[in-house]
């Protein structure tokens, strides 16, 4: 009998007190124990089998007796493993084991744990992964199924609208139809007693004229009985209700569909503070959102480095950016070939141009932004304020429409030593700074994917990037990196690393 079968797999020496585990496989107890303590799922360290409840280990005898047996009537198990007698116990004659082998037993205890550990991880990525699709498509069927109840309702409304327009017009038609039968009644009756004067005009009965003519209607009295039909009278309103129902909707839309869209990213947001350690993960975890449906950041980390490898950051998507001197507003300077702006009081002498902000102190970069871009600024000062406009943004004025993140044009993010805030449509929401980013430096990192509608704002720090805040939408046309400066502030884009 080869007495490698005595051997346990986990010190790769002779057994001490033998346990069998339910699959069949036989390990030291000491050596079994100590590996299942250190871990959450009880499995065999061969097959991998996991049993739960955790088995209770005994001491299995019958091995016992037949190592004993195998060095009383057998060949030694090895040159140094001592003599063989009946009554020892050959567990407790062990040979010396030399520093190799020290050191290989304890190296595959720990790829053993490690295995585990990852295997462990895998199985929740897994889990995770298939509750995730699995909510997905809950959320695609329950939004399929209002979006169709929403169309059956308009739907709905435009035949009611349709009948009610077609009742009126037949009303409209009955009531005009009768009064030109009865206009073609008084028309015919009028020329009847028109022949008839003729007639007696021509004849002799002098004293019948008269009496005719007092029988003749009034011209007032035939008015009186007159009707006009206008159709601007009668479907003027309508169009004028419909029209403004048609706008109401699409307010409606704008004004929610962000917070809808946002809705799930909100939520994962909430749960873990992404903070990953280069820009390449970055753009791999946002092109593929596993982070907003709430995994841990070992199972982002796990899911980046196995799964989404075939996107990967370069230096393409790294883009450089210069300021236009021609949106600029007076109050602010640019240097360093239009790479920084600064703000300090003084009024500068630019000449008049129709893109100038003549009120807010605000400049554009020239470069207008589609498909997939990533660009970082620093900043200093009490309060600056970064983000990405359409190129159709009002310049003139101090209203809103103006003004960088308050307009349905604009999407920016408030910087300030001690918060961040992103604006919108002139809807301003704080936003929690992550742990890792309260001690960075003033750099924030922008990344836009244009064809799939997304904005994101990060805090750069030492250690990697921190999510800020997520943005979707639909990106109608290029958008414009921009930035408000206020007093003694200063703003810096940042050329490629």
């Amino acid at each position: 009998m080869d007495p490698d079968h005595f051997t346990c797999s986990i010190c790769l020496g002779l057994f001490t007190d033998p346990v069998t585990v339910p699959c069949g496989h036989s390990y030291c107890m000491s050596c079994l124990t100590r590996q299942w303590d250190s871990q959450p799922v009880c499995s065999c360290p061969q097959c991998r089998a996991s049993f739960s409840p955790r088995p209770a280990l005994g001491r299995n005898t019958l091995l016992v007796e037949m190592m004993q047996r195998l060095c009383v009537v057998g060949p030694p198990l090895h040159e140094d493993r001592g003599f063989a007698h009946a009554t020892f116990d050959v567990s407790s004659v062990r040979p010396e084991r030399t520093d190799g082998e020290r050191l290989l037993g304890q190296t595959l205890r720990r790829l053993t744990e490690l295995i585990n550990d990852r295997e462990l991880e895998h199985q929740q990525l897994k889990q995770t992964l298939s509750s995730f699709t699995r909510l997905a498509k809950a959320a695609v069927k329950d939004s399929s199924r209002i979006f169709s109840e929403l169309l059956d309702f308009v739907e709905r409304r435009r035949v009611e609208v349709k009948e009610l327009i077609r009742a009126q017009e037949k009303a409209e038609v009955a009531r005009a139809e009768n009064h030109l039968r009865r206009l073609e009644r008084e028309i015919s009756d009028l020329r009847g007693r028109e022949a008839e004067l003729e007639r007696l005009s021509h004849s002799r009965d002098g004293h019948l004229i008269p009496q005719m003519c007092r029988q003749c209607p009034d011209s007032a009295a035939a008015a009186s009985g007159s009707l006009t039909v206008s159709p601007h009278v009668s479907f003027g309103p309508v169009r004028k209700a419909v029209s403004e129902l048609t706008e109401q909707l699409q307010s409606l839309y704008h004004r929610e569909s962000p917070s809808v869209a946002s809705a799930g990213a909100e939520s994962g947001d909430s749960v873990v503070a992404l903070t990953l350690d280069n820009r390449s993960d970055l753009l791999q975890c946002e092109q593929h959102r596993f982070c907003s449906v709430g995994l841990k950041p070992s199972l982002c980390s796990a899911a980046s480095s196995n799964l989404f490898g075939l996107f990967s950051f370069s230096s393409a998507d790294f883009c450089p950016l210069s300021l236009d001197p021609f949106t600029a507003n007076r109050e602010l300077s640019l240097t360093e070939g239009n790479r920084v702006v600064s703000r300090t009081g003084e009024l500068h002498s630019y000449p008049d141009h129709p893109d100038r902000f003549d009120t807010w102190g605000q400049v554009l970069c020239r470069e207008g932004l589609q498909g997939r871009s990533y660009w970082e600024a620093e900043w200093g000062g009490q309060q600056v304020v970064l983000g990405l406009t359409y190129e159709s943004i009002g310049r003139k004025g101090s209203s809103n429409n103006c003004r960088l993140g308050h307009n349905s044009l604009s999407w920016s993010l408030s910087c300030s030593p001690s918060s961040f805030a992103v604006c919108h449509g002139n809807e301003s929401q704080a936003v929690a700074i992550p742990v890792p980013a309260k001690s960075a430096s003033r750099r924030v990192g922008v990344f836009l994917d244009h064809d799939a509608g997304l904005l994101c704002f990060y805090a750069v720090t030492p250690g990697g990037v921190c999510l800020l805040h997520r943005v979707e939408s639909i990106f109608e046309g290029p958008l414009y990196p921009a930035a408000w400066l206020g007093i003694s502030s200063t703003v810096s884009f940042c050329p490629a690393d």
